[in-house]
């Protein structure tokens, strides 16, 4: 289910994936819990990083196996419920695994790919792996919530893509040191053949005495057009009952948002 990848995917930041305190980051929660009262069972959330999902799905009763491809993101998910009320890390599952190749011996009426993380695959064999997966132990009623970036939205915003201009992601203290952790990104390259950008993250370190200290990530991220996400879906052997661009209510920019959000269910 796993292999050396998963333990050097995040090595370099996961212990700063929980400091990123970007507002947009807090609208799926509200979404995912509004979706999880309507079914009944158990929750498969895949690629579950260091709980920000699941942990409130727990926290609002619900049964969640989360399984994830990084064991410093494992980490540091166990290091996170180690404080909380005893009921909650009791609804919580964790496994070791890859999202495009998983087995449990038992369907859910609930399966989440939240925080865009099926752009992590960029292989289109993990892809096409992943969904057939996902309909394998999905209900015959149930729900698939996918979410997607839209990164790129037509052919010619690929030309435009690269540039060299360091953009501000996120600013904010680690409460454990003290520190003061800066985030931005550079756009790096594009391989436009199959689809995958190559931002470049950036950590900025900043201690008590002033002395900053830099860490470099280097990202790859798939990225799909409408009409070809659609297609993939359909061709898995879901139908989209849902599409939408926003977690919160409504769009500012109706047709112009910055992400795939599909509510699936099996044909």
């Amino acid at each position: 289910m796993t292999n050396d990848i998963g333990d050097t995917l995040y090595n370099k930041d996961a212990h700063f994936y929980d400091l990123d305190n970007r507002e947009q980051l807090k609208y799926d929660i509200r979404f995912y819990i509004d979706r999880a009262v309507k079914i009944n069972g158990h929750i498969l959330e895949l690629a579950c990083g260091t709980g920000r999902i699941t942990i409130p799905l727990a926290e609002a009763g619900h049964e969640v196996w989360g399984l994830e491809f990084s064991r410093q993101m494992l980490e540091q998910f166990k290091n996170k419920i180690k404080g909380l009320p005893k009921e909650t890390p009791d609804r919580i599952h964790l496994v070791h695994g890859d999202m495009s190749d998983f087995t449990f011996d038992q369907k859910f009426p609930l399966i989440i790919i939240p925080g865009r993380s099926f752009q992590l695959l960029i292989d289109e064999k993990k892809e096409i792996s992943c969904l057939n997966n996902v309909h394998h132990h999905l209900t015959k009623d149930g729900f698939f919530i996918l979410d997607l970036a839209n990164f790129i939205k037509n052919k010619e915003q690929e030309k435009e893509w690269v540039s060299e201009e360091e953009i501000f992601d996120w600013e904010n203290t680690n409460p454990k040191t003290g520190y003061k952790i800066r985030r931005t990104h550079i756009k790096k390259r594009i391989d436009t053949v199959r689809q995958i950008i190559y931002p470049q993250k950036t950590y900025y370190i900043t201690g008590n005495d002033g002395f900053v200290e830099k860490v470099v990530k280097q990202s790859s991220w798939k990225y799909f057009f409408a009409d070809q996400i659609k297609n993939l879906l359909m061709s898995r052997g879901f139908k989209i009952i849902e599409e939408l661009e926003t977690f919160e209510e409504k769009a500012i920019n109706p047709g112009k948002g910055q992400a795939f959000i599909f509510v699936c269910q099996k044909k």
